[in-house]
């Protein structure tokens, strides 16, 4: 059985996971306290976590998606930020997610369009080379997904 859980408390408990999406921790300290943190058990067993900030305007920002590594494949994430979408609808005018080259497909595939880059991203924020399925990151690719469509 599925259930989604807003996190309010404790939500470092969850650090593996939140590390799998961002390796960097002090990124992740720069967003996760103003950030609202959902995690999606599968029978009592956290599989998927996510955090979502408020962005420009009115705009929310998916900033950290997660699948612990034996799950993944497997739709827990579409799962969530589905649940996600449907739960900032009313709020927002839309949702932004910054990621690089390597993950746009899967963002497209759930309804998220290009937005904008932001040229060497990732080398001017994090200390060490990140690298994601193999490649390089250096952009970080911007898409939204608008809530009036």
């Amino acid at each position: 059985m599925l259930k989604i859980k807003k996190i309010k408390k404790q939500k470092k408990a969850y650090r593996s996971l939140l590390l799998l999406a961002d390796p960097y921790e002090p990124m992740v300290d720069r967003y996760l306290s103003d950030g609202e943190m959902y995690v999606l058990f599968q029978d009592e067993e956290p599989v998927c976590e996510a955090v979502v900030t408020a962005a420009e305007g009115t705009l929310c920002e998916l900033k950290n998606l997660a699948t612990v590594p034996e799950k993944q494949g497997q739709g827990f994430a579409s799962y969530l930020v589905r649940w996600l979408l449907e739960q900032y609808r009313s709020s927002y005018t839309g949702m932004l997610v910054g990621t690089s080259d390597s993950n746009i497909s899967f963002y497209e595939t759930l309804g998220f369009s290009y937005s904008h880059t932001i040229p060497n991203f990732f080398p001017d924020h994090y200390p060490d080379p990140l690298w994601d399925n193999g490649a390089l990151c250096v952009d970080m690719l911007y898409l939204k997904y608008d809530f009036s469509l």
